[in-house]
């Protein structure tokens, strides 16, 4: 599930979705 949303983020965002990704990851 995490995949499909990050996968989605990229897309939808772009560059955005590489920063909340990282954000993300470090929140884990």
């Amino acid at each position: 599930m995490s995949n499909k949303f990050n996968i989605a983020v990229v897309g939808a965002t772009g560059n955005v979705g590489r920063e909340i990704l990282q954000i993300l990851e470090q929140r884990e």
